[in-house]
């Protein structure tokens, strides 16, 4: 039934977004503060503000768990109506900072490691990078069924590829595309129970985070780059941080220098981060499991 009335959503958004670009981006956001405004009164937001408070028990839980939720409404109907996206609704929604720094990672060939969590509308970041005419694959982790598929063809409705962990082989796979000299997008704040990791401290908690990864850029050579999507000021800014290559030896000091970038960017702004709509994974980090 959700699919279905997903379907219909965006039947509708395919016709408003033949209106001029302003109207149409109005309307989509104007449906993602109806349905925050909705979500505000279930039980969400109660599970919201616990999950914050557990983390931060001095900040305003309340008002945390809302811009949290007013992102998420608004990221959902961004990324239902991605595939209507052309070059005025991305100048309307988003700013990229630090494009060159894509260009620096791509220089030497050997194809580029995008490092990001889940904030802001992580989703678009693969669109975004698409339209700008960079090849770039998605790590993914989609588990068979239709809302899967829709959410997977918005996804890449831009032009942007995945790999799937479910049924493709990552390791092989992301090699070959990273000897083509394409990007590779990494969400680094999920998998490490599926995958080798290490425990490190984050936000003052001991939490398991996936290295695996590290293997696949030190035996490419290819350039890792910190990535984050954050909302502000009614956009989404993308920002691109200067390109670094992982020795064998370097393993402690990548990961201090990835914990150091986004533990600063989540003490700032904790309401960026989807995480805190997981009871579960807030409960992991506050457990350190």
């Amino acid at each position: 039934m959700i699919v279905l009335f997903l379907k219909l959503l965006q039947f509708i958004y395919g016709l408003i977004f033949r209106l001029p670009a302003p109207a149409a981006i109005y309307l989509m956001h104007l449906a993602g503060e109806i349905t925050f405004q909705i979500a505000r009164l279930t039980p969400v937001k109660k599970a919201t503000t616990a999950n914050f408070q557990k983390i931060f028990p001095q900040a305003n839980a309340g008002q945390l768990a809302d811009r949290l939720l007013q992102n998420t409404a608004y990221s959902i109907f961004e990324l239902l109506c991605l595939p209507f996206f052309q070059s005025e609704h991305f100048a309307l929604t988003c700013k990229v900072v630090g494009q060159e720094n894509l260009d620096l990672a791509l220089a030497p060939g050997k194809g580029g490691l995008l490092l990001t969590m889940h904030t802001g509308n992580y989703e678009l970041t693969p669109a975004i990078l698409s339209h700008f005419g960079y090849k770039i694959t998605s790590i993914v982790k989609a588990p068979p069924g239709p809302l899967f598929e829709l959410i997977n063809r918005c996804r890449t409705s831009q032009g942007s590829k995945q790999i799937n962990v479910l049924d493709s082989n990552m390791y092989r796979d992301s090699m070959k595309l990273l000897s083509d000299n394409e990007l590779i997008g990494l969400l680094l704040d999920t998998g490490a129970l599926e995958s080798r990791n290490e425990q490190i401290e984050f936000l003052e908690r001991k939490v398991l985070v996936a290295t695996g990864w590290l293997a696949l850029a030190q035996r490419s050579e290819a350039s890792a780059f910190l990535a984050i999507c954050q909302r502000q000021a009614g956009k989404l800014v993308f920002t691109f941080e200067p390109p670094f290559t992982i020795g064998r030896n370097d393993k402690a000091a990548v990961l201090a220098r990835i914990k150091d970038y986004f533990e600063r960017i989540i003490q700032a702004h904790p309401e960026q981060w989807a995480m805190f709509l997981n009871e579960d994974e807030v409960k992991r980090m506050v457990e350190g499991k």
